[in-house]
C-alpha cells in the first residue's frame, strides 16, 4: 500500500513538473525551463514505474502509470482554470 501511495505522489509531481514546462500552463507567469523540467517529470514517472512494478505485474503497472497521467494531465489543467477563474472579478 505503501508503494501505491508514494507512486501516486510521485506521478503527480511528474505530472505537474511537465505541466509547468508547457507555454501554455496558467500557474506560473513564465513556464519551467523546458528541458530540465521535462527531464526531472519523466525521471519522476520513471521512479512511479518502479514503484508500481514493485507491487504489480508489468502490464498492470503501466496501464495504472498511463491511467494516472491521463488523469492528472486532464484534471491539473481545469482545476487551475477554476482556481484562476474565481480571483477575478
Amino acid at each position: 500500500m505503501l508503494f501505491l501511495i508514494m507512486a501516486s505522489l510521485l506521478a503527480f509531481a511528474g505530472s505537474v513538473l511537465v505541466y509547468l514546462a508547457s507555454s501554455q500552463q496558467r500557474l506560473l507567469c513564465r513556464p519551467l525551463p523546458g528541458h530540465a523540467a521535462r527531464w526531472a517529470g519523466a525521471a519522476l514517472e520513471g521512479a512511479t514505474l518502479l514503484l508500481l512494478l514493485q507491487c504489480r505485474s508489468p502490464a498492470t503497472a503501466v496501464f495504472m502509470l498511463v491511467t494516472f497521467l491521463m488523469a492528472a494531465w486532464s484534471f491539473t489543467p481545469l482545476f487551475i482554470a477554476l482556481i484562476f477563474s474565481r480571483r477575478t472579478p
